[in-house]
């Protein structure tokens, strides 16, 4: 899978019209349309109705869009929500290798159906059971279609009987393994630092930002925003800093001329830090980060102008 950036997946509800009609201006990196958990039974029908209108809409502003479903009625969902320009979907209640390789099956169906290219349509994974987390590895290998994996914190509490509390993180463990296991498998490991996640309520915009960097320190490479107010906090803080880069494209021209001269390891003028493959990969990674990310943002500042010209 191609290198991408989406350190922003704003949630909107499928069955709010009002969030839909707004949902391309707050420059996320992408959309996630929920016909899972934000609309009642009964207004599933005509929320899946809508998503086909509602594709475009969320993209008007440069993102990827997303659908949220339940594996219990993927079919119907699917349904519904496969369509040109449409990124792919979010799955949540899968707990074996099967569950996802069924959806798998029912998306490679719905894209020959609708015009689509085959493969094209990706997977995010929300782990919500004790089940799906103990199966991560499994999930997450299932299909090259899984792109991402994270946690559905609140289904997670209902499922393991806990009583959320801001004061205390009930989901290391299981949080370590959508890290590890994500990064072991080149997945993205999407989440968010407690008390984030289960309690998002948060009214001061550096605190959030506080929050979103503290995730992205702990391993995380995107975040749920469960509100608009996230987007850019999550935007800000997986985004490699500024204040870093002639430091990293500095080790990158004296390591070059240290290999050149023979020698694999230098030292960092005036610093006791030694330049070493290790030193200079980070580096590496981190510029590569900024480049793409910095031509995401332009990409959806030029949708954004573009949509309203």
């Amino acid at each position: 899978m191609e290198p991408f950036v989406r350190r922003s997946h704003l949630l909107v509800s499928a069955g709010d019209e009002a969030q839909l009609q707004t949902s391309w201006t707050h420059s996320a990196d992408a959309v996630i349309l929920d016909l899972a958990d934000t609309v009642p039974v009964t207004e599933k029908a005509r929320a899946r109705e809508q998503i086909k209108t509602a594709i475009p809409v969320a993209a008007r502003g440069g993102a990827e869009v997303f659908v949220r479903i339940n594996q219990a009625l993927a079919y119907a969902d699917l349904a519904a929500s496969v369509w040109p320009g449409l990124a792919g979907v979010v799955l949540t209640g899968a707990e074996t290798a099967a569950d996802v390789e069924a959806i798998a099956v029912i998306l490679a169906g719905c894209e020959r159906a609708r015009g689509i290219a085959h493969g094209s349509l990706a997977m995010i994974i929300l782990l919500d059971s004790g089940k799906g987390v103990w199966n991560i590895r499994e999930i997450i290998t299932a299909s090259p279609r899984v792109c991402s994996v994270g946690l559905d914190e609140n289904r997670l509490c209902g499922h393991l009987g806990i009583v959320p509390d801001p004061t205390f993180d009930p989901f290391v463990y299981a949080k370590g393994r959508v890290i590890i296991e994500g990064r072991a498998a080149r997945k993205q490991p999407v989440g968010s630092s407690h008390p984030a996640g289960l309690f998002p309520q948060v009214e001061d915009a550096e605190e959030r930002y506080r929050l979103a960097l503290r995730g992205k320190n702990i391993g995380f490479a995107g975040s749920i925003c469960p509100d608009p107010s996230w987007v850019e906090a999550c935007n800000r803080a997986l985004t490699p800093s500024t204040e870093r880069l002639d430091f990293y494209r500095e080790t990158r021209r004296l390591f070059a001329e240290g290999i050149a001269r023979g020698t694999a390891a230098i030292p960092y003028p005036g610093t006791t830090m030694m330049i070493d493959v290790p030193v200079d990969e980070r580096a590496r990674i981190t510029l590569a980060l900024w480049e793409r990310c910095t031509a995401r943002d332009a990409e959806k500042a030029a949708a954004l102008q573009r949509a309203r010209a």
